[in-house]
């Protein structure tokens, strides 16, 4: 897979590799490597496709969970997405950034007495709730600060997702409530005086990659939700989100091609939706984000060890988990440095001490890759530096970049190892 493939705000000529029109040699100049660099140009182009292609009554909401950092947070705030966030530190975000209030749903399991009463002040769109305890949770809260909280109750679908490569439903799970328990939890809920309930919420996969199942998936939503509104009157559908993106050429991108009228059509059979006149909600991450990530780093060493040959760089995957979390899984990894046709198949190891430390193996990169060169994890965007663990041999943490038409700004500045320390006590034995 190629940088242009990716995005058309990646290139390559005799000055070397751009994003956005900013020369990566600027940007890594003045923050040194590992660095994640996001283009702000892919990531309103992603959204204004999806909504391109989405009816009027579906709302964006942003899952902030895929790249929390502040200014990814603006770039879709001011393209008009709502955020669905999964904690505290989430909702903070929201407020830092002057999120509306009625733009904001809170999903998520084990929330605590404190992110449900900081929720319930701010009057957010819809808490989800996860079980009965959690209901009752966010009634009592409630009464406390003399307010009527808004609610959907999220559930667990009888159903799963045929095709997505992680499963949240039609088996046991931590999240929600049985499908086969709806109707109890509805009529409790609908019961208690400081509970508003508007609605249902359904995450069933993330990872979906076909049109066909999506729309399968938001199908299922509907009929759960229609069963729903014969005991409750229902205001809104989460219809969770799970959208994919293409990380290898063999998969394919979403195609969104036809997807507005063949939702209108599901919404006017389900008639409920527009009688009631019911949101719905979309809840995409890493459709919005993830391209327009990549994670450098700088080739350190080049060795050979039993026929296998290596390039070791000073980004490992503790910044980038996702590639040591998910078995098989490997991004795109190009060599920023070099367009010699000529490949190689190297394994790319970064500076950790374990042997799950691989940005990958088997890629085919330049023969002549060496010391020096800039090595680019693509499709970066999303689950990448939010998912890492940073601190792990007290490396230095990358810094975050934003590149926008021919500029480029510092987000989030690098932190030093000296740093970690000044942050640290030793509790001194008494004399």
């Amino acid at each position: 897979m190629k940088p242009e493939q990716i995005s058309n705000s990646f290139s390559s000529d005799r000055n070397g590799f751009s994003i956005s029109g900013v020369k990566l040699a600027d940007i890594v100049k003045e923050t040194g490597t590992p660095v994640y660099i996001y283009d702000a140009q892919t990531i309103r182009r992603q959204y204004n496709q999806l909504r391109a292609n989405l009816p009027e009554r579906v709302e964006i909401f942003y899952a902030m969970k895929a790249n929390p950092l502040l200014s990814v947070i603006e770039i879709l705030k001011n393209l008009g997405a709502g955020m669905e966030i999964a904690s505290g530190g989430e909702l903070k975000r929201c407020y830092n950034r002057a999120i509306p209030s009625e733009k904001i749903a809170f999903t998520g399991p084990a929330k605590t007495d404190e992110e449900i009463k900081e929720a319930v002040k701010m009057g957010i769109y819809s808490i989800r709730a996860e079980s009965l305890g959690e209901v009752n949770r966010i009634n009592n809260i409630s009464a406390q600060n003399n307010r009527r909280t808004e609610i959907e109750l999220r559930i667990n679908p009888l159903k799963g997702i045929q095709n997505a490569i992680v499963k949240m439903s039609g088996g046991p799970s931590k999240f929600g409530i049985d499908e086969e328990k709806m109707i109890e939890a509805v009529e409790y809920s609908s019961g208690l005086p400081n509970i508003d309930l508007k609605g249902v919420h359904i995450f069933a996969a993330t990872g979906i990659n076909s049109r066909e199942a999506f729309l399968d998936n938001v199908a299922n939503c509907f009929r759960i939700a229609s069963i729903f509104n014969k005991y409750s009157t229902v205001r809104s559908i989460g219809i969770g989100g799970g959208l994919s993106i293409p990380y290898r050429d063999s998969e394919q991108e979403l195609q969104l091609s036809g997807l507005r009228q063949k939702l209108e059509d599901m919404i006017h059979q389900n008639g409920f939706i527009e009688k009631n006149n019911a949101k719905v909600i979309l809840e995409p991450g890493r459709y919005l984000v993830g391209q327009s990530g990549i994670y450098v780093s700088r080739v350190m060493d080049r060795k050979s060890s039993r026929g296998t040959k290596y390039v070791l760089t000073d980004g490992g995957v503790h910044n980038i988990l996702r590639l040591a979390l998910i078995p098989g899984t490997q991004q795109p990894i190009i060599n920023l440095s070099r367009s010699d046709v000529h490949e190689t198949k190297f394994d790319i190891g970064g500076p950790i001490c374990s042997s799950l430390d691989f940005l990958g193996k088997e890629v085919r990169l330049p023969s002549n890759t060496n010391e020096g060169d800039y090595m680019g994890v693509f499709c970066a965007g999303a689950y990448g530096f939010t998912e890492g663990m940073h601190e792990f041999l007290s490396h230095d943490i990358p810094a975050e970049v934003v590149a926008d038409s021919g500029k480029y700004f510092i987000a989030r500045k690098r932190k030093s190892s000296e740093e970690f320390l000044k942050e640290q006590t030793v509790l001194m034995e008494l004399k």
